[in-house]
């Protein structure tokens, strides 16, 4: 399976959102985040940060507005 686990940086620390995510859909200001049980999360004033492909895991930062 190709699940990921999405975290937020604020700062120094990361905070996991979410896991087995399957699908990540741009939204004004952030992201729709689908897991693999159909659940979904957003987040907001975010972008991406960096994606690793082969640890499974997507980061996001905060953006100031």
């Amino acid at each position: 399976m190709c699940e990921s686990k999405v975290y937020v940086r604020e700062g120094s620390e990361l905070k996991l959102i979410a896991e087995d995510v399957m699908s990540m859909i741009p939204k004004e200001n952030g992201y729709v985040l689908i897991d693999i049980a159909g659940r979904k999360y957003e987040v907001f004033d975010v972008v991406i940060e960096y994606i690793d492909f082969i640890q499974h895991k997507v980061v996001l930062k905060k953006v100031e507005h």
